[in-house]
């Protein structure tokens, strides 16, 4: 049953992206879904199969049905309908697309953490800060942030991090958790590597390269920075993950790797592409 509301409303900025937020008469903030799919790039139909997906699903549980119910919002003041989604909804949206290699989603979800920890920290400390002493989000979300927050990624799947200087304090910070967090998972690598695997991980190079190395090298050659646009490209030249050029070794539970014989041959058909290209 559609649940339909009148609603107060305001326009806040991450940047120079500006959101609808509509106030329900609860006190309870709804945001437009429109808005919500466009500023990550996405249909708006996205945010209804994600709604519907087995994801959320398995993240809300038996909360789910609060966040799927279709509700309909009118707009006080500029007279108009939306079609409401909730904050707690969008910000699993804009994780999701994150995840799944979104730049402007990625951005997005490091702006709000970034001013959500300064808030806190603030709180805690007592600390009262005019708005223009907060912790600007303006540059956080500008093409150049995107730019470099998406060369902080894909430094991270080369095979060392960068030794390039970093810009900001925030993006040095930011590189030390992903050693700490790196250094971890070496760890338990370690402790479970002679239980699970056949072949050591540090001999996958005897055999051939894993997917993140394949993605990496033909990012590098093209000069793509967009690792689904690289995914794409493999599949359309042939060399999909399906194909005939991956084969499964036993380590790390089950990983596909592309021989060498192989990975020599996609080097001259992405060759061929930037010639056909330019």
């Amino acid at each position: 049953m559609l649940r339909a509301y009148k609603a107060k409303r305001q326009v806040i900025q991450i940047g120079d992206i500006s959101l609808e937020v509509a106030m329900l008469p609860d006190g309870s903030y709804r945001l437009n879904h429109a808005q919500a799919t466009e500023v990550v790039d996405k249909p708006r139909d996205s945010m209804s199969r994600f709604r519907r997906s087995k994801y959320i699903q398995s993240l809300l549980g038996n909360t789910c049905q609060s966040y799927t119910v279709p509700e309909e919002v009118f707009l006080e003041g500029v007279n108009r309908l939306i079609n409401p989604v909730t904050i707690e909804l969008a910000c699993l949206f804009w994780q999701k697309c994150a995840l799944e290699g979104n730049p402007k989603a990625r951005t997005i979800v490091v702006a709000l953490l970034k001013h959500s920890l300064y808030e806190l920290a603030d709180e805690a400390f007592g600390v009262k800060r005019s708005q223009g002493e907060r912790c600007p989000l303006t540059d956080d979300v500008s093409a150049a942030s995107v730019a470099r927050l998406e060369g902080i990624y894909q430094n991270l799947s080369a095979p060392e991090l960068s030794q390039q200087p970093l810009a900001t304090n925030s993006e040095r910070e930011l590189q030390l958790k992903i050693r700490l967090a790196l250094l971890e998972l070496e760890r338990e690598r370690l402790r479970h590597e002679n239980a699970a695997n056949s072949i050591p991980v540090e001999d996958i190079d005897k055999v051939g390269i894993p997917p993140w190395q394949v993605i990496y090298r033909v990012q590098k050659s093209l000069g793509w920075s967009d690792a689904e646009a690289t995914c794409k490209l493999l599949h359309q030249l042939g060399y999909g993950f399906n194909s005939v050029h991956w084969f499964n070794i036993q380590i790390l539970g089950n990983l596909s790797v592309m021989s060498w014989t192989a990975t020599e041959s996609l080097s001259k058909a992405v060759e061929q592409f930037k010639r056909d290209q330019n």
